[in-house]
Formats: C-alpha cells, sequence, structure tokens
C-alpha cells in the first residue's frame, strides 16, 4: 500500500468512513465484542449518553432500544459502533484522523483482526456506500488489499 495512491480516499469530504462485516451472526458479534472486552486502552460503552460497564455478553448492546454506542481508538483513530444491525457490523469513523502510512497500517491490523476472529470478509468504504470500497480483507486474501478510489 501507497499512502499516496489512497490518501485522497481520506481527504474530508464532510463524511465519515465505514468499516463493515457482511452477514454477521450474534455469534460473529460475540467474537468482536470479545475482544473489544480486552482493548487497550479500553472502550467506551454507552446506553443514551450514559457511560456504563460493557456487559459481557453483546445481547445487550444489539437489543438496546435506547441506541447504545461503543467507542474505541485504533491508534489515534476514534472508532464508533451504532449497532444498527445484528447482521453486519459497522464502525465509523472520521478520516481526517488518517494522515499516513501509521494510520493505515493501523487500519489494516484492526481490519485483519476483524475477518480472522469472523471467518468474515471486511471492507473499508465510503459512508453508507458498501460499494465505494477503499480496501478490504478476507482469510483467502491474507492481506488487505487497497484500493484508490480517486
Amino acid at each position: 500500500m501507497n499512502w499516496e495512491q489512497i490518501a485522497s480516499d481520506f481527504a474530508w469530504d464532510g463524511s465519515w468512513r465505514d468499516i463493515y462485516v457482511l452477514n454477521t451472526s450474534e455469534a460473529d458479534w460475540q467474537g468482536v465484542w470479545d475482544i473489544l472486552l480486552e482493548w487497550t486502552p479500553p472502550a467506551s460503552f454507552s446506553v443514551s449518553g450514559k457511560i456504563e460497564s460493557m456487559p459481557l455478553g453483546i445481547e445487550a448492546a444489539l437489543k438496546s432500544e435506547t441506541g447504545s454506542l461503543l467507542s474505541f481508538y485504533v491508534g489515534p483513530i476514534q472508532l464508533a459502533c451504532h449497532f444498527f444491525s445484528a447482521v453486519e457490523i459497522e464502525f465509523d469513523f472520521d478520516p481526517r484522523q488518517v494522515s499516513g502510512g501509521t494510520e493505515i497500517e493501523q487500519l489494516d491490523r484492526f481490519m485483519r483482526l476483524l475477518g480472522d476472529a469472523t471467518g468474515k470478509q471486511v471492507i473499508l468504504t465510503q459512508e453508507n456506500d458498501q460499494e465505494a470500497i477503499i480496501a478490504r480483507y478476507s482469510l483467502d486474501l491474507e492481506s488487505v488489499v487497497w484500493t484508490a478510489l480517486s
């Protein structure tokens, strides 16, 4: 991956970037949740804006009607998960927090961690556009493949 080739995909355009794991089950969610329970620095979990302890099981977050939010850092990049659906895991982040190869390496490692934990494809996209893929990872690829969209 060459930062100069993909830098424009992280240029501020008023929208976030999303990381998706598609076609997930509650078991996939739990695998990711178990990783985030041990995350350093610790993840922050809130319900209706109030910080709470992370439950051991994912069920409470997925079934919350009051709006659960998980927030944590991958290096300097703050990721958020809003638990929109049980059939996809989605994290979003502000692309202005990605300014070079170091952050790309950290996103790369996180995507591989998600893919290895779930056995599913992981994609990094433009906000709310699963077709506008910036990077993808799956077990058969063995590494993250970056695609310059611009």
